[in-house]
């Protein structure tokens, strides 16, 4: 004997948990979409459904095969053909899901006509929508009845669409209120009769507000605050409902923080972390390359390239932007050392595969073979993974593969079709089409204890105690149909039956109240913040009620309640001058130096001490940096390598042109790509138009200086009172005298480094000096050169006649700096010696500790916008 089998169903139930679970056999609670799989199950229709972009992407053929100037979508088709594919299929699927049978219309309507056309084709190549399947369910009903022994409707059956009224009218139907009205005398039974009234269009009286507690309504200007109070007003003894249709995770972060089971809420989302990977990938494949993209896809978590290479290539690209030149090889040189020799070549194919492949133009468009290549890499990439022990990386992966899978198949019906290749924009429509609402969170599960939870307020089917209805936003209201009156009346004759508008908002309407009407003992309503617009819900009640009290959440803050605990309030640590160490902890100085170092040891010991003793490091997370650094680096490296030719200072101008244009695009190419990226054509021939003359300008200048040697990035060493100092010197030129010449070339600062001339504090200048004096036993002129402005500053003109001049507004110079830097160091060391680290910030006030003896070096404040460890300082 067969059991019996009572089906529930609910025009919103899929995905909703609407009913408390229950120890029964043969019952079950389900959405329109379990019906069908029910019914396809138990009729034999059960198949594998393509996903939507593959249906568009057929549907997209078809509309191309009866394309032509005339048709009504031709324009639109023509620029975006995935996007009115979209757009129409919607259409269509709309149309059978109401009562079409694809018969053709017998109109003048373009609209009509036109699409009709289109489903003579449609009918053969297009997959099955949601209406197809269900004739073909009511077909097979003609034959035979499903073992289904009743069918309990929760929603009117004239609220469903036409072909499911058609399926529900060959089932044991029968339909049951769900929700009947509170018989209650409390204000929360008076509210609910009187938007009933409203709601049925009938004669309502207004009611005064009344405070037992039945209703509350509650508003913060924070959702975290409001999550919070909603939390503490939850009983785990008492049945409730929750309602939240927005920001839904925050509630069940805050419900669990309070101690509550996990509701289970779940936010779909399109930026989970397997479904960044395809876009990602995907976007690496067009010229000009984009950086951005190509540093997230390095340093994604799920990646198809193994850690270590990624992370070094990340943080080359990072740095320097650009694919290939020495800096690459050398990266790549390091991959192959710690791969060794069995996997290195595997790893170095995947770098190929993923990076330096061939790249193709955003307008022509890539052959449509290799995306499909990229993509079906992907797809196994994901496949391997399925197995994974972790449920819910095993449940993520799958995402991954569908999201995939998807866009490949889309992709190969596009190549059937004879798409050869595929543009930028397509590809982006094709992978969002794939990629559909996202995915949710596999760990948000609801836990054992969870009250019941919607996101649709239609899915509230069953009285209960209490009712929370969290952040009554405004919702997504019908869209208007996109068809005249006449053509509706067209489409209505050919079996059609849309419901008109006003009869979708009223049951819309209807669907709202149910949360209100499911309420026993006390509906709880929360707000959104201040100037966001509210729910309808929300102004029915204003309609029906007379000056409806909100109670402010931002008071609780203050006051002792359930939502807050006192706690001591423990002041932030003030900013003060000075860090003292406890006696037992001692700093030792470093025996090697540079000038980098030794900066922040003279001008900001707190900052040396947190950087190099402390050795605190700030955050890893690599990403693209500015342009100011880069293009610093680019104007270094471009005269680094002039210098470096044997003939730099015997070229001509034409010969140095030649070699500009040629080494300039090698070495953006290399190291400055960002420059090439969609927007920065006028920035990319600003800064070769600036560097082309800056360099030019330099070579005129150690020309007239008769330079007969240039050496670049010269590293030198030597010694002084507290050990061993090493730097790199960016120009070292010699005259035909044998004197030498230190030239230190910044990107800009024509305000910044002249004053230094001036003050005689030019330090990293004294310091190369002296390291060469050391060498020569002759102290070397200095000069410094801001590239961006193509200006040699120097303290005299006895190496360059040409350049200006900043003479020494004290009268002392070079040696005498370097003497002075030893007293300030000596000054400082003594500091360190007692514990004692000056945190010397301009915004502190100085002590008289501060004032260095009058043989050593002015103080100065250093650029705070480089300083990584200033919060730590302390706070106003």
């Amino acid at each position: 004997m067969m059991s019996k089998q009572i089906i529930t169903l609910g025009l919103y139930l899929d995905g909703q948990r609407a009913i408390p679970p229950s120890n029964t056999l043969g019952e079950i609670t389900v959405g329109p979409k379990g019906l069908l799989a029910i019914l396809e199950t138990q009729l034999g229709l059960l198949a594998d459904q393509p996903s939507q972009a593959e249906r568009i992407v057929q549907y997209r053929d078809c509309l191309a095969s009866a394309d032509s100037a005339s048709r009504f979508y031709h324009a639109s088709f023509v620029t975006d053909a995935l996007g009115t594919a979209s757009t129409l299929l919607g259409w269509r699927d709309l149309w059978y899901l109401n009562g079409w049978n694809g018969q053709a219309f017998y109109t003048s309507s373009k609209h009509l006509s036109d699409l009709a056309d289109v489903e003579y084709l449609a009918s053969q190549r297009v997959a099955p929508s949601l209406g197809q399947r269900l004739a073909h369910v009511l077909i097979e009903l003609e034959k035979r009845q499903p073992p289904i022994t009743e069918l309990l409707l929760l929603d009117p059956i004239g609220s469903f669409p036409a072909r499911w009224q058609a399926v529900l009218g060959r089932l044991p139907v029968k339909f049951i209120d769900c929700i009947a009205n509170a018989e209650s005398t409390s204000f929360l039974g008076q509210l609910q009769h009187q938007l009933s009234l409203a709601a049925q269009g009938q004669p309502f009286d207004r009611l005064t507000w009344q405070t037992d507690g039945s209703v509350l309504v509650a508003r913060s200007e924070t959702r975290a605050l409001a999550a919070s109070w909603l939390a503490r007003q939850l009983n785990n003894s008492t049945p409730a409902l929750l309602v939240s249709s927005a920001d839904s995770t925050r509630l069940d972060a805050h419900l669990s923080s309070a101690g509550h089971p996990r509701q289970g809420f779940r936010e779909t989302n399109t930026f989970r972390p397997t479904l960044q990977l395809l876009p990602l990938a995907l976007e690496l494949l067009w010229t000009p390359l984009n950086f951005n993209a190509l540093v997230q896809f390095l340093t994604h978590p799920i990646s198809p390239l193994p850690g270590f290479a990624r992370r070094q290539l990340a943080a080359k690209v990072a740095d320097a932007p650009g694919i290939g030149g020495k800096r690459w090889e050398k990266i790549l040189t390091d991959i192959d050392q710690h791969y060794g020799s069995e996997q290195a070549p595997k790893v170095r194919e995947q770098i190929r595969i993923w990076v330096e492949h061939l790249r193709f133009g955003q307008d022509e468009g890539a052959p449509i073979v290799a995306v499909i290549d990229r993509v079906r890499v992907l797809v196994e990439f994901f496949r391997l993974r399925l197995a994974v022990e972790d449920i819910a990386q095993r449940i993520a992966f799958k995402v991954g593969y569908t999201q995939c899978n998807a866009c490949l198949a889309s992709l190969i019906a596009l190549q059937s079709q004879g798409i050869a290749t595929i543009r930028h924009s397509q590809l982006q429509k094709l992978v969002t089409q794939a990629t559909a609402s996202g995915s949710d969170n596999p760990l948000l599960v609801p836990e054992v204890g969870a009250h019941l939870a919607i996101t649709h307020p239609g899915a509230a089917i069953r009285c209960i105690d209490r009712v929370f209805w969290w952040q009554l936003t405004t919702p997504n209201l019908p869209n208007v149909y996109p068809w005249s009156k006449s053509e509706l009346c067209i489409l209505y004759e050919a079996g059609v039956q849309l419901p008109s508008n006003d009869i979708r908002l009223s049951q819309t309407a209807l669907e709202w109240l149910r949360p209100v009407l499911a309420a026993r003992q006390q509906l709880v309503l929360v707000l959104p913040p201040p100037g966001e617009e509210v729910h309808p819900l929300w102004q029915m009640i204003e309609a029906v009620v007379t000056n409806p009290e909100i109670e402010s959440l931002e008071h609780l803050l203050t006051e002792s309640s359930s939502l807050t605990q006192s706690i001591t309030q423990l002041p932030l640590p003030v900013r003060k001058r000075w860090l003292q160490l406890p006696d037992a902890v001692s700093v030792p100085l470093s025996t090697k130096e540079s000038f980098s170092s030794l900066e922040l040891l003279l001008f900001n010991p707190c900052q040396w001490l947190l950087k190099y003793p402390a050795q605190l490091r700030p955050s890893n997370i690599i990403g693209l940096g500015g342009d100011f650094r880069m293009l610093g680096n680019l104007a270094h490296g471009l005269v680094e390598l002039y210098y470096q030719r044997p003939d730099a200072l015997s070229m001509s101008d034409v010969d140095f042109d030649r070699w500009f244009a040629t080494t300039f695009e090698q070495l953006v190419d290399e190291e400055g790509a960002t420059l090439r990226m969609s927007g920065r054509g006028a920035d990319l021939q600003s800064f070769h138009y600036r560097l082309h003359q800056s360099m030019q300008t330099l070579r005129q200048q150690v020309a007239l200086a008769g330079m007969v040697a240039v050496t670049p990035e010269m590293a030198i060493s030597g010694h002084f009172t507290g050990g061993q100092l090493v730097g790199s010197v960016d120009l070292v030129m010699q005259n035909p005298f044998g004197g030498q010449v230190i030239v230190d070339m910044k990107w800009s600062g024509v305000r910044k480094f002249p004053e230094k001339l001036k003050h005689n504090s030019h330090l990293q200048l004294a310091i190369y000096a002296e390291l060469l004096r050391q060498k020569s036993s002759a102290w070397p002129s200095v000069a410094y050169y801001v590239i961006d402005k193509a200006r040699l500053f120097a303290s005299d003109d006895r190496a360059f006649p040409s350049a200006e001049v900043i003479a020494s507004a004290n009268g002392e110079n070079t040696p005498q700096l370097w003497f002075r830097f030893l007293e300030s160091w000596k000054w400082r060391k003594a500091q360190i010696e007692v514990g004692r680290f000056e945190v010397a910030l301009e915004s502190i006030e100085a002590t008289s500790a501060s004032i260095p003896p009058d043989s050593a070096m002015e103080p100065e404040y250093l650029n705070e916008a480089y300083n990584d460890y200033r919060t730590l300082a302390g706070w106003e």
